[in-house]
């Protein structure tokens, strides 16, 4: 006897598998592109995965870059789920970091349990500060969030920059960055010998569960994803629309103000013009990926973390541009909202429900 699915399970099935189908359609197409410039695909992508994780040092440095990507999409995540769109994450990283090297250049006298506490909840506030104004704009008077939010990272960047260029320019190098912060302020790293520190340890093991229990669990979670799927429904069962906007654009600039204490904390030191490389953009194609679920947020965070360290192996060995992380990062997000909308309005038409 055959086991057969019916219609409606293999588009459940589909859709489920998506985001894995996007990554194996990315790389695919990666595969052509690289034997197109005359590199073996095979020994390219074996680099690409020795890079992710071909030794302890290598996982390491994957769980590193993973982390400012898995913080900022967690926040993307939760604004996302209302239908509000925060592209600010970038800007709100910067600020996060900027205020995380203040704040740590001024507390070399206190005990690292409350320093680097303190630390973390200023740059956290200071990333939700960089959002309010945004969303107030999008929830009292209904302005597109995309644009504020785009205009507000350039304003956090080139502030950022004139900040390091002149009052807080190390006065020794004078290169456009803060002095190092004092040791006490340093996340403390969990093995020795390698760079995975307490900020990547802390943000999967308590934030990840943090973040999912809140969205499917908690009312507030009910209220945006209420507020997500339709605001006029929101607003028939209770809910306060413009205060759930306002809650889940602070909460995502929140986490994003994390990205960069962690960054400033645990990898750098100090404050930096390039303290991301566009940690902020990338969390929006993570979170899409991740379908807005925090373990699933976790593992393309991982999976993003290591394709960016990957690509730089892979250029080392394979001679391939080492801009590929960025090409596979775009292709998912086309794979992503294309393949999510194709099978949306497929469950449409034929009445098939996943949820």
């Amino acid at each position: 006897m055959k086991f057969k699915l019916k219609y409606s399970e293999k588009v459940k099935v589909i859709y489920t598998l998506y985001p894995v189908i996007s990554i194996v359609i990315a790389l695919a197409i990666l595969s052509l592109v690289i034997y197109i410039i005359g590199v073996d695909p095979i020994k390219a992508l074996y680099y690409l995965y020795f890079g992710m994780m071909g030794n302890y040092n290598y996982v390491s440095e994957t769980l590193i870059r993973a982390t400012p990507i898995l913080l900022v999409s967690l926040g993307l995540a939760i604004a996302f789920t209302a239908k509000v769109w925060n592209i600010g994450a970038e800007g709100q990283l910067y600020m996060g970091g900027l205020i995380a090297a203040i704040v740590a250049l001024n507390s070399g006298g206190l005990p690292s349990a409350i320093a680097i506490p303190l630390i973390w909840i200023c740059a956290g506030l200071a990333g939700a500060a960089w959002a309010f104004i945004p969303a107030i704009l999008k929830a009292k008077y209904e302005i597109n969030e995309i644009f504020t939010t785009i205009m507000m990272n350039y304003i956090a960047i080139y502030f950022t920059s004139y900040m390091l260029h002149g009052p807080l320019r190390d006065p020794v190098s004078h290169f456009p960055e803060t002095p190092t912060i004092p040791e006490n302020t340093w996340l403390p790293r969990i093995i020795p010998q390698y760079r995975f520190h307490a900020g990547s340890l802390f943000s999967l093991v308590v934030l990840v569960p943090l973040v999912y229990i809140m969205l499917s669990r908690s009312t507030l979670g009910f209220k945006l994803k209420l507020v997500g799927s339709s605001r006029e429904s929101a607003r028939y069962y209770g809910v306060d629309v413009e205060k759930s906007i306002i809650y889940a654009m602070l909460l995502s600039g929140f986490f994003a103000g994390l990205a960069g204490a962690n960054e400033v904390t645990g990898v750098v030191f100090k404050m930096r013009p390039e303290i991301s490389p566009g940690y902020g953009f990338t969390g929006i194609a993570v979170a899409l990926l991740g379908r807005l679920n925090a373990f699933g947020v976790m593992l393309a965070s991982i999976f993003m973390g290591g394709l960016i360290n990957g690509s730089y192996t892979m250029h080392r060995m394979a001679q391939v541009p080492v801009g590929v992380a960025y090409f596979v990062q775009g292709l998912l997000i086309i794979l992503v909202v294309a393949g999510e909308y194709i099978l949306k309005r497929i469950m449409l038409v034929k009445g098939v429900s996943v949820r």
